[in-house]
């Protein structure tokens, strides 16, 4: 047998080599399956020295800021090449001083999304959440780049594929957030989408992480739906609250009158709200009653809290 396979160490002999107490090793197994040990004759856990590897891999990409359910899947070596990746970006962020500005952040986003850089832009936003904290991530970082990059198209700055990388990855980033939040079963619910036309579903997918960061329980149907299958789905969500984004001008006119469908889907105890930068464009007589306009993404939090 390879000598890597053979389990002899105990649980308190990992503890002490990996960093970990005895009960997150116990927990790691039992909720995540981890790692598998063997059993003694007398009943004790006994772990290989790849068990030994794989528990410390797991330690310092949780320490890194990820969440064990999402790593504690990989397999050994994606896990190493993850952990790779996480001591680049922190050999990296030495370049960028710990009282770098949310604005010093986005301007290095911007250029890695420019260059194409998907990988150093995963690793620039990851670390700019970590240094920043989710709130001013959000708000000082996720937002302004996403403001930039439609600026950036419009002036023709950004070209289709420079977009489509960045967007990939700021959503990946963005549902983390969202997914990584608590919430409990007596939660208010938010339905969030863009309606028919809408083709821009990041602002949409920055509300619903704004929302589970407040303790939300958010269900995110995406872009692109009718009217009537978002007030379907809220129905059958028991959503209290629905939110869309807007983006696009060159469909304001359709979007009101989906904005307007909508509202009269709706169950009159369900809140609308709209958002996203061309929402401003539509004039508030058009609407009717019944929808909420927030106009800048400084607005939502209050909103939630205050509705939670």
């Amino acid at each position: 047998m390879d000598a890597d396979l053979i389990p002899r160490h105990p649980i308190r002999v990992v503890a002490r080599r990996t960093g970990l107490t005895a009960a997150t090793i116990r927990a790691w197994e039992r909720r995540y399956g981890a790692v598998t040990p063997v059993r003694s004759d007398g009943g004790q856990r006994l772990y290989t020295d790849r068990d030994l590897v794989r528990l410390d891999t797991l330690r310092r990409l949780t320490e890194a800021g990820r969440s064990i359910s999402a790593v504690a899947a990989l397999s050994p070596t994606e896990a190493s090449a993850l952990l790779s990746e996480d001591e680049a970006a922190a050999a990296e962020s030495e370049h960028t001083p710990a009282e770098a500005s949310p604005d010093d952040w986005t301007s290095q986003a911007y250029a890695r999304l420019r260059g194409l850089d998907d990988a150093g832009l995963d690793r620039t936003l990851r670390r700019a959440l970590a240094v920043l904290g989710a709130h001013r991530f959000l708000g000082g970082v996720a937002a302004p780049l996403l403001r930039r990059v439609g600026a950036g198209w419009h002036a023709g700055d950004i070209t289709p594929a420079q977009e489509h990388l960045g967007s990939a990855v700021v959503d990946r980033v963005l549902a983390e957030i969202a997914s990584h939040s608590s919430t409990n079963e007596g939660s208010k619910r938010l339905v969030v989408a863009t309606l028919q036309g809408e083709l821009h579903a990041l602002g949409a997918r920055l509300v619903a992480a704004v929302a589970a960061l407040e303790g939300w329980r958010v269900s995110y149907l995406g872009a692109d739906l009718p009217a009537a299958e978002i007030a379907a789905a809220a129905a059958a969500l028991g959503a209290d609250v629905v939110a869309v984004s807007i983006v696009a001008k060159s469909t304001l006119d359709a979007q009101a009158r989906e904005l307007s469908t909508l509202r009269a889907e709706l169950d009159p105890e369900i809140e609308l709200l709209v958002g996203g930068n061309a929402s401003a464009s539509i004039d508030p007589a058009t609407l009717g009653t019944g929808i909420v306009s927030l106009r800048e993404l400084e607005d939502l939090r209050p909103y939630l809290i205050a509705r939670r």
